[in-house]
């Protein structure tokens, strides 16, 4: 009876173990062209006229750092103008904004309406009313800075045809602790190991929260900035895809972001995350099977899009659950003088091992992918990172069904305070 449920359990878990790769295969190739450099784009023939949205609700600390790169770019001044958007007068961030020329404070009158997608959509109808005509918008969370080539390089993906596009989110703070590595890696999986293939490959790409521009007349079309998820930016590239908006990555336009330094400040964004990616595909599912059905457009991206996060949720599931199992059993099997117990706790440690290293190998190999960007990475922090990032990863188990069970989750915004010099 004992041999039974041990080899039973051991077919379930390879069966699952092979449902998951066959899934998983398109992941595998987006890793493999993730070695390679990224689509580059040929020099965009006309200069355009952009405007550039940031929602900075008590960012005094970082938004002069930002609002200094965008006045340092190498692109045409003329044809920037930039919005910071704030709930009251009386925001110290307003002050630095006074300081910046081609640069307006807009004050929310809507406070009841949280998120930072109400506070885009407000400014947006203020600019439609206005009469202000722009190519695109770009969209900045205060923390983030430029790199002096980024607008140049992102226009030419407008030239390009694009309306659509986000850049290489870099971090500010890698050598903040293992909670900073692991949090700015999230971004580099996002982009390096999966919208760069996308990008290579002509598919739809996942905008990662910021650096990304909008052409406006995706925004004229929805009348305004139409998406109030949690994860706003996961529900505009869910509209984007359903909606075949051509949509492209460059990897050589370049900007940093702050990211969590503690793991309560870590755990509140992922919650947020985690709920608002939920919330966002289940709105869009339908939308995305029946794409997958009758459009022509985009096929293989409605797909990845439809079946989500399942293939790797699978793999880890099963692997985790027969971890459990496993150990479960070999206590009992232990307790009651099984002979093939050993073999019971054999088979839970090296499962809990394969789990463990193929995480800290997986960090690896991003070092690896992101040092070709010389990221401020140093060699000790890049050790203990890829050592505690399986930690990291394990606690979106009880993150994930944390979220999911929570009656309410609501936008928290996070404390930034890391100021850099992207020419140095």
């Amino acid at each position: 009876m004992y041999f039974n449920i041990f080899h039973t359990a051991n077919v379930v878990f390879y069966v699952l173990l092979g449902i998951s790769a066959v899934l998983m295969l398109q992941k595998v190739v987006h890793h493999i062209i993730a070695m390679f450099p990224g689509k580059k784009f040929a020099d965009a023939k006309k200069d355009y006229k952009y405007a550039i949205l940031i929602p900075a609700r008590n960012e005094s600390a970082v938004i002069d750092n930002l609002l200094k790169s965008i006045q340092e770019q190498d692109y045409n001044s003329e044809l920037l103008e930039t919005y910071v958007v704030v709930e009251s007068d009386d925001d110290p961030t307003c002050e630095i904004v006074k300081r910046y020329p081609r640069t307006n404070i807009f004050v929310r009158k809507h406070l009841e309406l949280k998120g930072k997608g109400h506070a885009l959509d407000e400014v947006v109808q203020d600019i439609f009313v206005s009469g202000k005509k722009y190519d695109a918008y770009f969209i900045f969370d205060a923390d983030n800075v430029l790199t002096p080539s980024f607008i140049t390089e992102m226009n030419k993906c407008y030239d390009a045809g694009y309306q659509m596009a986000n850049g290489y989110r870099n971090s500010k703070n890698w050598n903040s602790g293992w909670v900073a590595f692991a949090s700015a890696f999230t971004m580099s999986m996002i982009n390096t190991c999966n919208n760069k293939a996308r990008a290579k490959c002509n598919g739809c790409m996942t905008v990662s929260g910021t650096g990304f521009y909008i052409a406006s007349e995706v925004l004229e079309k929805v009348g305004g900035y139409k998406f109030f998820e949690l994860t706003e930016d996961v529900e505009l590239s869910l509209y984007c895809t359903v909606n075949n908006i051509k949509s492209t990555y460059n990897e050589y336009a370049i900007y940093f972001d702050e990211h969590p330094v503690t793991f309560k400040q870590a755990w509140t964004q992922r919650v947020r995350w985690v709920r608002g990616h939920w919330s966002a595909h289940n709105k869009y599912r339908k939308q995305l099977f029946a794409g997958l059905v009758k459009d022509k457009q985009h096929k293989l991206s409605k797909y990845e899009y439809f079946i989500d996060i399942f293939p790797i949720a699978l793999l880890l599931g099963s692997s985790i659950a027969y971890c459990l199992f496993m150990f479960i059993l070999a206590i009992i099997g232990s307790a009651n003088g099984e002979p093939i117990a050993y073999k019971v706790w054999r088979a839970f440690t090296s499962e809990a091992l394969s789990i463990y290293f193929f995480f800290v190998l997986y960090a690896a190999y991003m070092v690896i992918l992101e040092r070709r960007k010389k990221i401020n990475l140093t060699f000790w922090r890049a050790v203990w990172g890829c050592l505690t990032f399986p930690a990291f990863m394990a606690t979106y188990i009880p993150l994930a069904i944390y979220a999911v069970l929570k009656r309410k989750v609501e936008w928290t915004p996070i404390v930034h305070n890391v100021n850099i010099d992207t020419k140095k």
